[in-house]
């Protein structure tokens, strides 16, 4: 995408890279249950890692937070540090695409609005493979909440062409040989309070410092536009918080 150091900029310094909030990752994390004492948990695309900083919170394990953006990752060791995580979360650059950890390795597997940058089955079948036998994946995923969706609901994913619904979803999961322990839609202020809200604020900054860019306005217009379309159309589309467990294979 043409001008993505503006998209960039547009996005460092907020506190969540997506929708979410803390609520709804004590409410995935309280559906776990029986998880080991010295507990291992990979978050894939941790952005700024609000949701990173919660687990570390609630868990008591060792985090690894995995992002290919340097300043959401410094974002989230400065944010460690100050709440004396740092042994706890570990800070890894690498692309999704290229992990390289050996299979079989962690207790849980986080991503929150992320996986479906690898595709969502694919992510899946990857996610399968890193965990132990028994271990949980916890994934927030794009969903039509509604039939008959409008069309501007349905350009909302224009990105993302493989978007279904929650059903659609869970039989997806099943495919990959997890059973779905629990799901839930996540909050409208997890879209509109969480996220949208600093960026709309972070929007109006940049427009300014960026008046008669026509590159930078472009990619801040299609934030606007995502915003308005989101807000018009909040009871059709959303985030699926999906809590899945690895089928034990012996």
């Amino acid at each position: 995408m043409e001008g993505m150091e503006y998209f960039y900029e547009l996005y460092t310094g907020l506190p969540r890279g997506g929708p979410g909030d803390n609520a709804s990752t004590r409410k995935a994390f309280s559906y776990l249950k029986n998880l080991p004492s010295e507990l291992l948990i990979l978050d894939i695309g941790c952005g700024p890692g609000m949701q990173t900083l919660e687990l570390a919170r609630i868990s008591k394990g060792t985090i690894i937070a995995l992002d290919n953006y340097q300043p959401f990752l410094d974002s989230l060791q400065q944010n460690a540090v100050k709440e004396g995580f740092e042994k706890r979360i570990i800070i890894k650059n690498q692309s999704m695409l290229e992990m390289d950890f050996i299979n079989g390795t962690f207790d849980l597997i986080w991503s929150e609005g992320a996986l479906y940058q690898m595709g969502f089955q694919n992510g899946l079948r990857k996610c399968y493979q890193l965990l132990k036998n028994g271990g949980y994946l916890a994934v927030t995923e794009g969903v039509l909440l509604k039939p008959n969706a409008p069309a501007d609901a349905k350009k909302f994913w224009e990105e993302y062409p493989e978007v279904k619904d929650i059903e659609g979803n869970i039989h997806v999961i099943k495919q990959e040989r997890f059973d779905v322990i629990a799901h839930f839609t996540l909050p409208t202020s997890s879209w509109t309070e969480q996220y949208y809200a600093p960026l709309e604020k972070q929007v109006r900054i940049l427009k300014k410092k960026y008046q008669g860019n026509m590159i930078a306005l472009q990619v801040f217009a299609r934030s606007e536009k995502e915003i308005e379309t989101y807000k018009k159309n909040s009871e059709y589309v959303g985030y699926e918080f999906f809590l899945m467990q690895k089928h034990e294979v012996y």
